[in-house]
């Protein structure tokens, strides 16, 4: 058990990037205990057991008795796993996000007074994709707090491989974003007076915008996956006190922004009884959010 010991809590002050020193610092000891415990020479005390599990984020047992071998291993799987999930995910609330738009010209082609006027469809894909996307960033953030540092193991053969991907799903995508373009000013010149074939070829227009962006999108987050240092990077930012700060000065102006896009829709509803029109504050919200992260995120 005391070679367990000595050999995991070396694999996990060198996983977190910490010398003997910085660790000695933070358990308040000399770096020669610190130095006498990875040697196996001695054996910590309960009270800095626990502030050892504590601060590497795993168990009593696993730190006495496992192997930070094997658990490197299976963090490395549920990583890719996560990867995986995020990038369908992802790509699936995006698409369905677009669609919303294809939905409100359904609505305006099949039944222009209701569905068409109200939004209907619009507010039910959007509400939907926007749940989605809450959905994935609640899970990712767990999986940050759970996996704060994630020994980069893909291999220079799997980089390349995915990056034949990345460039053909990024060149596909762009050629359907141009051919919807050219699909909506071919129809745009013939159904420009009828309504309800102006909200068919709306339809058509975004559906295969949809097809257009969801690869790119893909493309995009798998790239994020593949990029285990910049998680790294990342997850030690946002672990340091500026890090802390700067998520919540986020969640605060994410907060107020949508608070007020939502206060926007009820009065703009009240006064013109549209649901098309009602709804494009919460649209405009989400982006104004985004922009603020981005803004914000500059600090990184």
């Amino acid at each position: 058990m005391k070679m367990n010991l000595a050999e995991n809590l070396k694999a996990l002050r060198e996983k977190s990037g910490m010398t003997q020193e910085q660790l000695a610092e933070r358990m308040e000891v000399s770096r020669q205990t610190v130095s006498k415990w990875e040697s196996g020479v001695s054996f910590p005390e309960m009270e800095k057991m626990i502030q050892l599990a504590e601060l590497f984020g795993c168990s009593m047992d696993a730190l006495l008795k496992g192997s930070i071998q094997y658990t490197n291993q299976d963090e490395a799987k549920a990583y890719d796993r996560h990867g995986d999930w995020v990038a369908r995910m992802g790509t699936a609330a995006t698409g369905i996000c677009i669609l919303s738009f294809a939905a409100q010209g359904i609505g305006e082609a099949v039944n222009p007074p209701f569905l068409g006027e109200s939004g209907i469809l619009f507010l039910l894909f959007a509400l939907v994709g926007a749940l989605l996307w809450i959905r994935i960033g609640m899970d990712s953030s767990y999986f940050r707090k759970k996996h704060p540092y994630v020994e980069p193991f893909y291999t220079e053969e799997e980089k390349e491989g995915f990056h034949r991907k990345y460039v053909s799903c990024m060149i596909a995508g762009v050629g359907i974003l141009i051919a919807a373009l050219t699909v909506m000013a071919a129809l745009s010149t013939v159904w420009h007076e009828n309504g309800r074939k102006e909200g068919l070829s709306i339809m058509l227009f975004f559906m295969i915008v949809a097809v257009g962006v969801m690869p790119i999108v893909y493309a995009g987050l798998q790239a994020m996956k593949y990029n285990v240092e910049g998680y790294n990077s990342d997850n030690s930012w946002e672990n340091s006190e500026e890090g802390k700060k700067n998520s919540r000065i986020m969640g605060k102006a994410c907060g107020i922004i949508m608070l007020a896009a939502a206060a926007a829709c009820v009065v703009l509803f009240a006064l013109t009884h549209s649901g098309r029109i009602s709804g494009l504050p919460l649209v405009i919200g989400g982006i104004a959010c985004g922009a603020a992260s981005i803004y914000l995120n500059k600090r990184k």
